[in-house]
């Protein structure tokens, strides 16, 4: 960001921090109010080729502010370089502070004994924080509840953002994965009183919601054997 100097950024990046996680592909501490997210994957010649991927995060944040759609704030994205080759990046993104994912906001209502009407309302409010994607020309290709975070119901920020892809048509294949993902993250807490106005309310006027939804349910069912298959494999429980 052009309002950070190159000395500030440096001090951020050598500050130890809080680690938050740790895997075989990222690196990621907090520093005071920012994330340091560090990518451990591929050699200088994969990253290198791969730049433009690896740049994604960074711009579909710019973006998206620039769109008026909530994402955490992007200060810095960093390449390290070693004779003209990629050997690294980091991304630095603003941490929020007291946010949960959507899932387990919407347990944590459930658990309180919210009633229809609240519930309702909140899924009505992330309805409409979808559809700010389409109408900025972004399409997330992982919008599961896990990337979708709230601090009150109402305002919702998107991460993950590698997985977002700018100014491709958002058409009804992408458009029916984003909906059994989201389907996927709430059918066994809501019933389809709830859930079917839902996936209605993110649905264009095109769509016969009585052709659409049997579609999502099948795909959603498919999606979970899957992933439980997957788990059985990997001995996960």
């Amino acid at each position: 960001r052009r309002d950070v100097t190159a000395e500030q950024l440096a001090a951020l990046l050598a500050h130890p921090g809080e680690a938050l996680k740790s895997s075989p592909k990222a690196e990621v501490r907090r520093v005071g109010h920012w994330v340091i997210k560090e990518s451990r994957t591929g050699g200088a010649v994969s990253l290198t080729l791969k730049r433009g991927r690896h740049r994604r995060a960074w711009l579909a944040a710019l973006h998206l502010r620039r769109n008026q759609v909530c994402v955490p704030e992007p200060l810095a994205f960093v390449e390290k370089t070693r004779l003209g080759l990629v050997t690294g990046h980091l991304h630095v993104f603003q941490y929020l502070a007291g946010f949960r994912d959507v899932e387990q906001f919407a347990l944590a209502l459930a658990k309180g004994g919210a009633g229809p009407d609240t519930l309702r309302l909140f899924l009505e409010h992330l309805a409409d924080a979808v559809k700010s994607l389409e109408r900025a020309g972004a399409y997330h290709a992982d919008l599961s509840g896990k990337n979708i975070l709230t601090r009150d119901g109402a305002a919702f920020y998107f991460i993950d953002l590698d997985a977002v892809i700018v100014g491709e048509e958002y058409e009804a294949g992408r458009r029916m994965k984003n909906h059994v993902q989201l389907y996927d993250s709430f059918c066994d807490l809501f019933s389809d009183t709830l859930m079917v106005p839902f996936i209605r309310r993110m649905l264009p006027e095109s769509e016969d919601p009585r052709m659409w939804l049997p579609r999502v349910r099948q795909e959603q069912a498919e999606r979970r054997a899957r992933i439980e298959a997957k788990w059985e494999k990997q001995g996960v429980r």
